[in-house]
């Protein structure tokens, strides 16, 4: 396929503003080099995403996400039709299962309540 549509979801939004705190307090140098790098990378999915493995958490890989290694970050994405859906920015594998319970664990009924 050509090029693919990249469409940042909230959660990774989140991620990213979360990241770039982090990044504030960091060199300006290696800050702007970090954060370009995160970028370019997410960009780059626009040609050939599938060229990124499907996670091996089978709740994800169901639902067909796949990701990317930027440094110490995974980027979580879906291919749907012409668009790369980047789902999540996260550091490291062990904020990954931290991810997956938020995400995918349905919430008990009396937190699901508008007050």
């Amino acid at each position: 396929m050509g090029k693919y549509k990249i469409r940042i979801y909230a959660h990774a939004k989140k991620d990213l503003k979360g990241i770039i705190s982090y990044l504030n307090k960091q060199p300006p140098a290696a800050a702007i080099k970090y954060y370009d790098l995160l970028v370019e990378k997410i960009i780059g999915l626009s040609e050939n995403p599938e060229r990124c493995p499907f996670v091996r958490e089978i709740a994800l890989k169901a639902n067909g996400y796949r990701y990317l290694i930027v440094e110490g970050y995974l980027v979580l994405f879906v291919i749907k039709d012409d668009t790369v859906q980047i789902r999540r920015i996260i550091y490291g594998k062990s904020r990954l299962r931290m991810a997956i319970i938020r995400n995918f664990t349905p919430r008990p009924p009396h937190l699901n309540r508008v007050t």
